[in-house]
């Protein structure tokens, strides 16, 4: 089928054929990884079922003054949120707020960086 020469038509085969090879590859390859996620998912999911869904988050006892009841709901939703359970099992009692550990010079730099237009 091939000789010395190559004529457009054969490489138009080969080109095809390589194409298909590749592409016959990488859907192979798609199915193994599909299969891993099913194989792993499954262990992981009956570990966590395992695993008691109550907690509760405990901080000292006062909430520090001037602290905005709208800030304390936020902050107790997002932790809520983050560790999967409802508000009603956290107990939020103290918040502090940081200060910050940079310049003030590099605070207002991001500042400007941040303004819309200019």
């Amino acid at each position: 089928m091939f000789g010395e020469t190559i004529e457009f038509g054969e490489m138009i085969i080969i080109t095809v054929f390589s194409m298909g090879v590749v592409f016959a590859t990488l859907l192979v390859i798609s199915f193994i990884l599909d299969l891993f996620k099913v194989i792993f998912a499954e262990k992981k999911s009956q570990e966590v079922k395992k695993e008691p869904q109550t907690q509760t988050i405990a901080a000292t006892p006062e909430i520090a003054a001037g602290t905005d009841e709208a800030l304390v709901a936020v902050i107790t939703a997002a932790i809520a949120a983050y560790i999967g359970t409802g508000t009603d099992k956290l107990i939020v009692r103290k918040i502090i707020p940081m200060a910050s550990q940079e310049p003030i010079w590099a605070q207002m730099g991001r500042i400007d960086q941040m303004k819309i237009g200019g």
